[in-house]
């Protein structure tokens, strides 16, 4: 073989090695994207009525949090559209949720909504009314087009548009009960999409 095709052959080597492990590499960041069948895996294989001791039930709880903060925009949409499979046809981790106690639920719900959406909640209440009432009805509608229906939040309280528009989305939350507060981390998110996009739009 002459010194060109050798250097050749070695290109050719070289180049398939480095497509290979970029291969490799999105396939191991598509498996290690939480996907809603991913978390009810985990809620099912997990279930906080076998587990006594409370650090392990707080390890639990931490690590089902940090797999919804990580799930894309798209599979959160998709979780909330989804029914567990059961005669209760309740939103997934909803039976999760009423197994914990409610020192555990205030603990889950702040790992949910974290920094970013309490520092969300605050340039909310800073806007005037009739612009915090644009961003929760696109928000609502966002929801209600990809469920095809009314959201839960609309059913429990048709008035919540109202009440977030007036009182604000941080006294809304606050005052809010723990089963409320699970229905209300979709709109959080669908509300921190809508302002990101005004926000983007001004500039």
């Amino acid at each position: 073989m002459s010194s060109r095709n050798f250097l050749l052959l070695k290109g050719l080597i070289a180049l398939a090695l480095v497509w290979g492990i970029a291969w490799g590499l999105i396939r191991w960041a598509g498996s290690a994207v939480p996907t809603v069948e991913k978390v009810q895996t985990f809620i099912d294989t997990h279930p906080l009525k076998e587990i006594s001791d409370s650090d392990e039930r707080k390890k639990v709880i931490a690590n089902l949090a940090s797999l919804l903060n990580a799930m894309d925009p798209s599979e959160l949409r998709r979780m909330d559209e989804e029914r567990e499979k059961n005669e209760t046809g309740e939103r997934i981790g909803r039976a999760f949720f009423q197994e914990m106690t409610p020192e555990e639920q205030r603990y889950f719900l702040e790992l949910r909504v974290g920094k970013a959406f309490r520092q969300m909640m605050q340039s909310f209440n800073q806007m005037d009314r009739e612009e915090r009432r644009r961003i929760v009805e696109r928000s609502l509608k966002q929801m209600q087009e990809g469920r095809g229906a009314q959201t839960r939040l609309e059913q429990v309280d048709p008035e919540i548009a109202d009440k977030i528009t007036q009182a604000g989305l941080e006294a809304y939350y606050e005052d809010a009960s723990a089963e409320t507060k699970l229905d209300l981390t979709p709109l959080l998110e669908e509300m921190q999409r809508s302002m990101s996009t005004l926000q983007r739009h001004r500039r």
